[in-house]
């Protein structure tokens, strides 16, 4: 049976000992009922985990005798810039592009997108989706956390830097070529960009092609934003895990 998992912020971990949040407390103590020196994993969202043995005290759960957990930073940096859908169908891309890896997500505001957050609830949505991406990210006992940028309008995202290097996907179901990524032409960082469900209008797809972005489409299906958003990220996670197959080799 593999251990517990609890999500421990950072600044929280010091010395070889870990205080957990007032919410995982609940969860660990009240829920689970773990008792002192039963060993859990913690991770603290950035990279780094660690094994240690649960301490209850009247004021609160320390995990004591902390053993750092090896990792390794990803190979290819995958940021998903999707557009903003649905709260319940956004929720879950977020969700599933945590589990498989993604490292960025960036919220778009487009024009054929209904969905459009208030300034005074985008706090209020931001610390929804943290949570979400943080249980996703215990669930697959993953060490870090994607950053999730506050939603952006598409065109101050086309206009935002990337590495030289970097590939940039733009997918259109009406674009002409058909997508067939390699392991090979992965560059150090992906962008994905993924539409809403009214899909890009002309000008988007132009000012993407303009900002260097490449058109492909997934295939001769009609696909719903949320099915596009998780199948591309799965493709381009399997070809990131392909080449470093390959370095290993």
């Amino acid at each position: 049976m593999s251990r517990r998992r609890f999500f421990v912020p950072q600044e929280a971990i010091r010395d070889g000992i870990a205080d957990l949040p007032s919410d995982q407390v609940h969860h660990l103590r009240d829920v689970l009922r773990i008792g002192s020196g039963e060993v859990v994993e913690i991770f603290d969202g950035t990279g780094h985990g660690y094994v240690g043995q649960v301490q209850l005290t009247d004021l609160g759960v320390s995990i004591r005798d902390l053993q750092t957990i090896d990792s390794r930073p990803p190979r290819v940096r995958l940021i998903l810039a999707a557009a903003l859908i649905k709260s319940a169908k956004f929720e879950w891309i977020l969700q599933k592009a945590t589990e498989l890896g993604v490292q960025e997500i960036v919220p778009l505001r487009t024009r054929l997108s209904d969905i459009e957050i208030s300034d005074s609830k985008i706090a209020f949505r931001l610390e929804r989706w943290d949570r979400i991406v943080k249980e996703a990210a215990k669930q697959c006992r993953r060490l870090d956390t994607p950053r999730i940028h506050a939603p952006k309008s598409f065109r101050d995202f086309m206009e935002a830097t990337h590495p030289p290097s970097c590939a940039r996907i733009f997918l259109n179901e009406k674009a002409s070529d058909l997508w067939h990524p390699t392991p090979e032409a992965l560059a150090e960082q992906v962008v994905l960009c993924v539409g809403p469900e009214g899909g890009w209008e002309t000008s988007e797809v132009e000012h993407a092609r303009i900002a260097g972005f490449e058109i492909f489409s997934l295939g001769p299906w009609t696909l719903r934003a949320e099915t596009a958003a998780i199948a591309a990220v799965s493709i381009i996670e399997h070809q990131i895990h392909l080449l470093a197959g390959k370095s290993q080799a």
